[in-house]
Order: structure tokens, then sequence, then C-alpha cells
């Protein structure tokens, strides 16, 4: 069973996410905030949370700083936050602080079901969508200067793995895009966060945004 917590400001988004979460037997909202202290306090009282999803703007406590402040806090969950075009701005801040994943308010019911079951499995994901609103905040930046050194260490297919990560596939997404086993692109993506240093999924698809390989 996957425990959940939702911490968001608006009532309507809590109850629409609950009620979507709710019609899977596998998932269990264990908690619900409604500003990023009360999340906090829910998460201390329940070890046993495996995924929150956070929005990013709530008062008392922002949902950067309270994703900041879970990594004092032993068997923290992992953060998907939860933003809108308005707030991507605060996509890579919110990386640095620990998120794992991101989704639009909007996003279908199907992708909210997916994007909770694939954090709780260990993995990061990065919404097409909100990839759009990253590479245009990355772009703006300039490369980073590790980028070159990261990718040159690459083989041709882990080049191609890491370019579709970056435009938001999953791994069943590039097995059937790249004509692969599921096998073999886990190893492929397993490489090449090992050889790019990347904390996760996430940060590998910002290293392909920097590094020019989506479209």
């Amino acid at each position: 069973m996957i425990r959940v917590a939702i911490a968001d400001d608006q009532q309507l988004i809590r109850d629409g996410f609950g009620l979507i979460l709710r019609t899977q037997p596998d998932i269990h909202v264990a908690a619900e905030a409604a500003d990023g202290r009360q999340f906090l306090d829910a998460v201390r009282r329940d070890p046993r949370i495996d995924v929150a999803l956070v929005d990013i703007r709530m008062p008392v406590l922002d949902g950067l700083r309270a994703t900041r402040e879970l990594a004092a806090i032993p068997h923290a969950p992992a953060v998907i936050v939860v933003t809108t075009f308005d707030d991507d701005a605060y996509v890579l801040d919110a990386i640095a602080s620990g998120a794992r994943g991101f989704l639009l308010k909007r996003c279908s019911a199907a992708d909210l079901i997916a994007a909770v079951r694939t954090v709780a499995a260990g993995e990061a994901i990065l919404s097409a969508e909100v990839t759009g609103a990253v590479l245009d905040r990355v772009r703006a930046t300039g490369p980073a200067t590790r980028v070159d050194l990261a990718v040159y260490q690459l083989t041709p297919r882990e080049t191609d793995v890491l370019a579709l990560i970056g435009a938001g596939l999953n791994n069943t997404e590039i097995a059937d895009r790249l004509y692969l086993s599921m096998s073999t692109v886990k190893t492929h993506v397993t490489n090449v966060l090992a050889k790019t240093g990347s904390r996760d999924r996430v940060g590998a698809a910002i290293l392909a945004i920097q590094a020019g390989l989506t479209p």
C-alpha cells in the first residue's frame, strides 16, 4: 500500500486529488495539510508516508521550504511538486530542494496515479508539460560547464536515452521509441545516471536540456 500526503492550501485541490487516489486499491491518502507547516507535522506523526503531493505556493511555509526541511526528518516521503506554469521559475529550485517529481494541477487522473506509483517505486518524474517550462528556464541561464564533459562519457545509445529522459519520457516510452527491451533501457538509464553524476532522473533531464539534447 502506497501511503500519500496531500499538501495544498486549496481545499478543492486536496479533495480532487484525494478523490482520484482513493479509487486505487494500492493507494491510501494518509494525511492532508493546508500549509507547509501542517504538512511537516503530519510527516513527523506518520513516518510511513511514502509520497507527498506538495503545492509550491502555500501560506505559513511554502512547498520549497517544506521540501528542504524534510531532509532533517528520518524516512521522509518522496515529494512530487504540484505546480502551474506561473510557477515555472521555482521548478529548478524545487529540484535543488530534493523534489522527485513535478505535475501540473490540471494533470489527468491517470497521470496523477502514475506519478504517485512511479515515485513510490524510487524513480523520478518530470511531466512533458513541465519539461517545456524547465527547458526555457535552463536555456535562459546558459549551459553548465560540466555538461559537455558529462555527455562526452556516454555511448551513442546512452545519449539517445538521455535525450528522451530530457523530453519527459518514461522507461516504457523510451523502450517503444528506441525498440529496446525494458531491461536494456533500465541498464542504459542506470549508466546515464552514474556517468553524468546525476542524483536521479530529474537531474538527468536537466542535464539533457542544458546539453541541448531535447527537441
